[in-house]
């Protein structure tokens, strides 16, 4: 098994490595942002820091490494319930996309689509039921997941010059899916680009 992807990797090597000939001023940059998330799963929303780094692979394309914490904050509903004060998750996120440019202007405004792979790192807890004993008091009973976990991530980004040469403005909407959910955490967020080279 191991000896059949020798072959698939070294072509993505070769690939990355000719496309490099191809590629724009924006041939690195580094992106770093916030905004707010939801956790469709089990209704929380929260924030999510990112951090990214976009290297240049074309004129229209890009190969995204990148890294995102999440931690929710409050539950959807019943915010006013004790019983789900409880209730809550967060993650690490580690993506790999390719982004592709489908709209790109004159004053460089860029409309992209990227998708890739997405792993997690993290944990939610949530009610599961509620025992009463011999008192008249409720035991709240929660149940713990924890995740190391393999899924997909799909992106729309919007991007955009700023006054200084250097440095990019951009808005970000990614949707993580994992176990077949989808979308399982969605994320808006802003980020601020710096040119490396």
């Amino acid at each position: 098994m191991k000896k059949s992807l020798l072959p698939v990797f070294a072509i993505i090597l070769c690939f990355l490595q000719s496309s490099a000939f191809a590629q724009d001023k924006d041939k690195l940059t580094y992106y770093v942002g916030i905004g707010p998330a939801i956790d469709g799963n089990i209704g929380l929303y929260g924030i999510n820091v990112s951090n990214e780094l976009s290297f240049g692979l074309g004129k229209r394309t890009s190969l995204n490494p990148s890294l995102t914490y999440y931690q929710s904050i409050k539950t959807l509903d019943n915010y006013d319930d004790p019983r789900f004060e409880e209730d809550n998750s967060s993650g690490l996120l580690t993506n790999v996309t390719i982004k592709y440019d489908v709209l790109k202007t004159k004053n460089d405004f860029r409309i992209s689509l990227a998708f890739g792979p997405s792993f997690q790192l993290g944990s939610q807890n949530m009610l599961r039921s509620v025992y009463y004993g011999d008192s008249d008091e409720p035991d709240f009973r929660y149940e713990v997941d924890r995740y190391a976990r393999l899924g997909y991530t799909q992106q729309i980004a919007f991007d955009w010059k700023s006054k200084n040469e250097n440095r990019r403005n951009s808005a970000v909407v990614s949707m993580s899916s994992f176990g077949g959910y989808w979308p399982w955490y969605l994320m808006a967020t802003y980020r601020m680009g710096f040119r490396l080279k």
